[in-house]
């Protein structure tokens, strides 16, 4: 079992939880089973990315070679490995947690990021490895700035002067190359909550809180918000409605089966997918892979299926003829040509192909993460409820893998039965913790 590496690398609070040791010891590890010759390193805008990097180059020996690029979405990485030839990426970034908190993602010279067998083998050798007597020091360049927005320059040439967009940057990873896309696709949109100051970054805004842009959108026109580092994308329809990952999903496997690139008409999902799209997939044809939630989870069963789509309804999506990651930005542009492609709104498409179970997410704060034995108590706690109360729906408990919280979720067919058990379990849970 791993004790460092979550579900989307390490992650914490620097100098609490998140210890400058760590990060070397990691490095160190990294350095003697990769053995990478250069590294690439981007950023978000947390006021603390300075200091990780500074524990990051203290961890590579002077053999290495370490170029920040700055910052820039995470899903750029594999562009930026691929056209500078360097063997390891490394992202700054805790995604869409909070600004107090950071961390690290390794991503491969393949452009994936490390599956669980590889983090497990670098955390064995934490007790056998130094640190260096002599560490790299870091190259800045702007070029993978160049290189990324030309990337996503190249992925469709639907101009964007057709939608009315409104865009909530997160003050995170996209606020400036954003802009600038949007500008060269002769958008017509408003831009919201860029500019990051290091300490608001996902704050009360982004891809984890749409309530921002539906409290500043015009109905008729589309939300587009990312997080901190712009790997996921949540967006608000016509009638100020979230779209989350189910429906992106929703969208682009029925694209893409038409354009005929849907290879084997198949779809990965996760274990959060809503009944409803679960639904959608079957009436498509489509045959649904599940797998446990983390977006490396989705790439893993996509690698494995040859599949070309796959995503979380937290709303990272994987489009593999593009990247081997999750990117907002690739997404964004994918589901405005596919809506322009079927000619109807985002809200007739909806009502049209895809009839969603109400569904609550609701997270318990945690001191450390509960045992596997807790988690199997609560499990029986909520089979129990789901049987004496005949839920027609399902719940799902899970330890987050980025944080400290108890993730609770509850499906069924109706509003108030949803909410009434989602409140009774919840109290139940709560009780049996405190």
């Amino acid at each position: 079992m791993k004790k460092y590496f979550g579900t989307d690398g390490i992650r914490g609070i620097p100098e609490k939880s998140l210890e400058e040791v760590t990060v070397k010891k990691i490095c160190a590890s990294v350095e003697k089973i990769l053995e990478p010759n250069s590294i690439a390193l981007i950023l978000d805008t947390r006021q603390s990315c300075d200091q990780i990097t500074d524990w990051i180059v203290k961890g590579f020996s002077e053999k290495i070679t370490i170029t920040n690029y700055g910052v820039l979405p995470s899903g750029s990485m594999p562009i930026l490995l691929e056209a500078f030839n360097e063997d390891l990426g490394i992202v700054i970034s805790a995604s869409h947690n909070p600004s107090e908190y950071n961390g690290i993602k390794l991503i491969g010279k393949n452009g994936s990021k490390l599956d669980d067998d590889m983090e497990i083998q670098i955390e064995k050798e934490l007790n056998n490895v130094k640190e260096p007597d002599k560490y790299s020091k870091v190259n800045n360049s702007i070029k993978g700035y160049e290189v990324y927005l030309e990337f996503l320059k190249s992925v469709n040439n639907l101009k964007l002067d057709k939608f009315d967009l409104m865009i909530d940057a997160a003050n995170g990873s996209a606020y400036k190359i954003i802009d600038e896309l949007l500008n060269d696709k002769k958008a017509n949109f408003n831009l919201i909550s860029n500019n990051p100051d290091g300490k608001n970054i996902n704050q009360d805004c982004g891809a984890t809180y749409p309530e921002n842009l539906q409290k500043n959108i015009s109905k008729g026109q589309i939300g587009i918000s990312f997080d901190g580092d712009a790997d996921r994308l949540i967006m608000i329809d016509e009638n100020q409605q979230v779209v989350n990952g189910d429906v992106l999903l929703t969208i682009l496997s029925k694209y893409l089966h038409e354009k005929g690139n849907l290879n084997g008409d198949i779809v990965v999902g996760t274990v959060m997918s809503n009944y409803g799209f679960k639904a959608a997939m079957t009436d498509f044809g489509f045959q649904l892979i599940e797998t446990p939630v983390g977006d490396k989870y989705v790439a893993e069963a996509m690698k494995k299926n040859n599949a070309k789509l796959g995503g979380e309804q937290s709303g990272h999506i994987i489009l593999k003829d593009y990247l081997p990651v999750g990117d907002a930005l690739v997404t964004c542009l994918l589901v405005l040509e596919a809506i322009d492609y079927f000619g109807i709104s985002i809200v007739d498409f909806r009502e049209k192909y895809l009839t969603e179970y109400p569904q609550k997410l609701s997270n318990i704060e945690l001191e450390n993460s509960i045992s596997d034995e807790q988690l199997e108590f609560i499990n029986q706690i909520a089979l129990e409820m789901s049987i004496k109360l005949d839920l027609d729906g399902r719940y799902l408990i899970r330890n987050s893998g980025t944080e400290p919280l108890l993730r609770v979720l509850v499906e069924a067919r109706s509003q108030d039965s949803m909410e009434s058990f989602s409140n009774e379990l919840l109290t139940k849970i709560n009780n049996y913790l405190n």
